[in-house]
This record gives C-alpha cells, structure tokens and sequence, in this order.
C-alpha cells in the first residue's frame, strides 16, 4: 500500500505543477461547459423544428434569427488540428440577460454533440449589446484543446445605433472563462460586421471594423495574447482608396505567416471606362501593421465570364462573398455575379464563381450557373430567415494543405424552398462535383446558412475523407416558410462528409509527424475523445492502463492509414481515478494521462 501511494503521487505531481503553472493568458481558471445545448423542452418548442433538416442537428436556441443572418460573419468555426468546433450566437432569454448578451457552444465530436460554454462571452462587458458575432481559434501549436484561444469580434451598438466593436477570448476554448472589451468607435463609427480570423503560422489573431459612415474606411486589430491589443488604420483601407461607396468585407486569411483580406468596393484607385464595384485584396507581411494597396479583380477581363455585368446584390440590396488563399499563395474570392442589369425585382442569369490569382494574372471556375432567377427564388424573396440580407450565401472552405476546396451556397429546393448546397475539387482542377442538397428540405426555407473556413480531412490511402460543416437557422417551432425574424430561433450544424481520390504527385498528405493528444475532456465522466496523427499507414495499438500497468481497455488494434485519427472511450464500467493511454505505431510510442472523475 506504501509503494501504491508513493506511485500515486509520482504520478499526480507531474499534473498539479502543470495546474498551478500559471501563464499569460486571458483565461485565469477553468469552469465546465453547459451540457445544456438547447432550451427545447423548457421553451415547449414544436418538434417538428427540433428534428433538423438533413445531417443537422439542433445546437442552441438563439435570441432571434438576426445574429447568423449576414453573409460576411465567421460565426462557425473548426479548428482541424484539436478538432473543436464552435458556434457563437445571440443569446436566448432562458440563459442570457439580454439579446445582446453573446453565448457560444463547442463540439469535440465533430458537430455529433454540443454543449453551451459557462458563462457567456460578453457578460463582462456593461454594454451587452452586441450584434452579428463572427469568432475564430488560434492553434499556433497546431496540438490539442488546451493549446487552443476561441476569440469573438462583433458590432456593438451605442447609444442604440451600430458604432463601436467588442472582442474577446476564452482559453483554452470551452474553458468558460471568457474576457470581453469594447472600442466604443471614437472617432470612426463602426458598421454590422467584423469578420476574425487567426495566424496560421503565430500566435496573432486579427479582426476588422468597416466605417458606417462617410469617410469610409477599415481598421483592423491585432494581439497575440489580448495583453497587448494593436490598432491599425492602414491608408491603403481608407475612403480616398476604397471609394465613397464604402465596402464590403470578404474576410480575412492567414497563410504561411502572411495575412489576406478581401473585400467588394468601388475602388478609387481603378480605372475603368465604366467602374463598378469589384472583389480585391490587399496582404501584409508584418502581421497586420501594414498592407499592400488593394488588388483589385474585373471579371470581366476573363474571357468565360465577359458577358456578366454586375455583383448579384439581394432582395435587400446587400453584397456577400467569401475568400481564401491557395496552397500556391493565391487568393480566392467567391463572389455571385450577374449577366445583365440588375434591380430590387428582376435578375437575369446568375453565377457563382471562384475568382482566383494565379502567376499571370485572375482566372475562374463556375461553380454554379443553374441559380434560380425567378422573382420569387428562395434567396431574394426574404420570407425564410435570411432575411433578405443574404443573397445566395456563397462561403469557401479549404483543407489544411489548401489543395481540397468546398464551396456552399443556396438555391430553389425542389420544394420551391432554399436548400443548402455544397459542391468541392482539388485546387487545379478545372471543374466542381456535382452538387449534394444538404437540406433537401419539402416544407423550410433554409435561406440563413454559415460555413466553417476549414474542412476535417481523414486520410485513406489513396483518397481522403473530408468533412464540411455547415450552419442554418430557423424560427423555432415553425415548419413554413414564411418566419418571424425578431422570434426566438434555433441554431442547426451540420457535418457532411465526400471523399476526394488523391492522383496527383501535388495532392501532400497534411500529416509529417506521430502525434498522440491530450484526451478531451480531461478530466472526464464517463467519455472522452482522444485524437492522434500517423505519418504513415501502420499497425496501430491503442490502450488504456491502470495505475499499477493493467490494462483495462483497447480502444484501437488495427492497420490504419496514415492522417488523422479520433476514437472514444467511454470508461463507465471503470472508477475514478488516474489512467494511461498509450499509442503505438511502427516504432512510435506515446503515453500520456487521463482523469476519470465520477
């Protein structure tokens, strides 16, 4: 029993000194999340509306549909190296203080269950009346759950207008600690969005602020750690660069170190014989202190798409796109464009396209061209709970080796409804997939949707199974079409997964290295996820052992293909108390602790 205990403690020590470690961080300490995803039952919400469309499944009931429903947010966001997928949201009245108060769930089971994080994001902030939430996680380390930062950027209103803009963290996510602050938009007030992305090669983490008024212009923080908070004002994103008509935000993306923004603006400094509006991006070298002058993309430059006119505004008259850089440092931006003049009631044929950079100049690929153009087509008409403001909602996702690319969008169902799309190809390849109805729904109008910037990649020889997940929103306990916007709504994820066949000598496998992460959550009761990498197909072993080296349950005992890998482990039948897991592969052995709290 003496040796036993002297054991114990040897093992523990190594746990409790990590614990009492404190770093800068934003987070002070840890508080559980909410196993407590929705208020359905509470709210008696008819089930219909709790039974999701497609792959979806309920996350959380949020304050209104507002908070999702503009196409130039990042509220939806995967982290492909912990596999954490969160969603923030305005929150709903039977857990938040008000409509403004923002919540955010998480997900480490890939968008199978979720729950709502402890706490809120900005319930420290005296304010709380933020709008349009969009977030992202930092992973410099590219490692597990705890090495990860959730952070949150969003329109603040002052005064009851649109004017300031609130940021915040929670460390690691899920943690429940969350820290919140606010530029109350002296001297530029701000506007109703404020995309976030974070570095891909650092710990920096970026977001934006667009003027809502003239003089337009952006602004853009930056932190590593929210200890020290940048602010830029780069003239090459000011009015006398953009235009007085002001802009609109693509987003912003990290690639090797270099940070990518993008947006649609008249640009003042492109010379047209007839200017119009038009994707560009500008690029900063020095995390985000300065950038490039815009550079700005006329599609009608390239010859297959010389006969389309003008950017496709929605019924309400707002433009939305997506961007992202390839694996060859190129941007794309996704953008829906039309053939001829275009008003509030009457489109003509309509695209969405993929305009990209390459060495010589812009190029493009089609991704859809069948888009309903009727007056009444599901994306214009502003009965379901997008609002009108969201037009055809076309978002891009990569991989992380930014060769497999997917893109969403909505179109008239077979219904007469909007349904969620989604089409994908390897970068190079000329045309997209045919396309897969995420929603296929008869009866709802699924015209408020959101996509995650990144995909989950599960390598299988010579093909790689990829996951996309995706968002919408619906009025709770409605099943038609037509929806109160200012009611309380639900929010639905869903994760779809294709496969693309790797045959090409440029299709990289993202996985140089064994890896073997901190299970999550830890401690747990009475599951836990545990996720691992292989840099090569190998005989896999996988076990957990008791204190005293007994094993006491093989999770994994196979030949595996090199990627990533996740498995859970559910220790019900087990007691508390400290266990070890232990991965083998080839000549590869890890180890590392587990707590099983009951």
């Amino acid at each position: 029993m003496k040796k036993f205990t002297i054991l114990l403690l040897l093992l523990l020590i190594p746990v409790l000194v990590s614990a009492q470690h404190a770093k800068k961080s934003v987070v002070q300490k840890m508080r559980v999340a909410v196993n407590d995803p929705v208020n359905v039952v509470k709210t008696k919400i008819n089930p219909f509306k709790t039974m999701a469309d497609g792959n979806y499944v309920v996350v959380d009931t949020m304050s209104n549909g507002y908070g999702p429903a503009s196409g130039n947010l990042n509220p939806l966001a995967f982290d492909p190296y912990s596999g954490v997928l969160c969603f923030v949201h305005r929150g709903y009245a039977g857990y938040a203080a008000g409509s403004g108060q923002l919540w955010y769930n998480i997900s480490t089971d890939y968008g199978v269950t979720w729950s709502r994080v402890a706490g809120g994001v900005n319930t420290s902030n005296p304010q709380i009346t933020g709008r349009y939430p969009s977030m992202a996680i930092s992973n410099a380390a590219k490692g597990p759950i705890d090495q990860t930062i959730a952070f949150f950027s969003w329109p603040e209103l002052i005064g009851g207008a649109f004017g300031g803009i609130g940021y915040g963290a929670d460390q690691p996510a899920g943690a429940g600690t969350e820290a919140a602050f606010l530029d109350q938009g002296t001297p530029n007030l701000y506007s109703s969005a404020s995309p976030s992305w974070a570095s891909d090669k650092s710990a920096d983490m970026f977001w934006v602020g667009s003027y809502g008024q003239s003089p337009y212009g952006i602004d853009v923080w930056t932190t590593p750690d929210f200890g020290t908070i940048n602010k830029y004002s780069p003239p090459q994103w000011s009015d006398s660069a953009l235009g007085s008509s002001g802009d609109v935000e693509l987003g912003g993306e990290s690639w090797q170190g270099v940070q990518y923004f993008g947006v649609m603006s008249g640009f003042s400094s492109f010379t047209n014989p007839n200017p119009i509006t038009l994707p560009g991006y500008s690029k900063s070298t020095d995390n985000g202190a300065t950038w490039s002058n815009f550079k700005v993309c006329d599609w009608r430059q390239i010859p297959k798409l010389a006969n389309y006119d003008v950017l496709l505004l929605s019924g309400a008259g707002y433009l939305q796109g997506d961007m992202h850089v390839d694996k060859n440092s190129h941007p794309h931006l996704v953008v829906t464009i039309c053939d001829t003049t275009v008003n509030s009631t009457t489109y003509s044929k309509v695209a969405i396209v993929d305009l990209f950079e390459t060495a010589t100049g812009w190029d493009a690929t089609v991704i859809a061209d069948d888009i309903d153009t009727s007056s009444t087509a599901a994306w214009q008409n502003g009965s379901g709970m997008g609002l009108g403001q969201m037009g055809t909602c076309d978002y891009l996702a990569f991989d992380t080796t930014r060769n497999i690319m997917a893109a969403q969008y909505i179109n008239t169902g077979k219904s007469g409804y909007a349904d969620v799309y989604l089409k994908y190809k390897k970068l190079g390849d000329t045309a997209w997939s045919a396309a897969m109805n995420l929603t296929n729904s008869d009866s709802t109008d699924n015209s408020q949707t959101q996509f995650a910037p990144f995909l989950r990649t599960v390598v299988n020889g010579n093909s790689v199974q990829c996951t996309a997940f995706s968002m919408y929103g619906y009025q709770a306990g409605v099943e038609s079409p037509t929806v109160n916007p200012a009611a309380a709504a639900i929010a639905y994820v869903g994760a779809e997964t294709f496969t693309v066949s790797l045959t090409g000598v440029n299709d990289k496998i993202d996985v140089n290295s064994f890896a073997l992460s901190q299970n999550y959550p830890n401690p747990f009761n009475p599951s836990t996820m545990v996720n691992y990498s292989l840099p090569q197909k190998s005989n896999v072993s996988l076990k957990v052992y008791d204190i005293l080296g007994r094993e006491v349950a093989s999770l994994v005992n196979a030949t595996q293909e090199a990627g990533n890998h996740s498995v859970s482990f559910n220790a019900s039948k087990l007691a508390s108390g400290l266990y070890i897991y232990t991965l083998k592969a080839g000549n590869n052995v890890s180890s590392k602790k587990m707590m099983l709290l009951k």
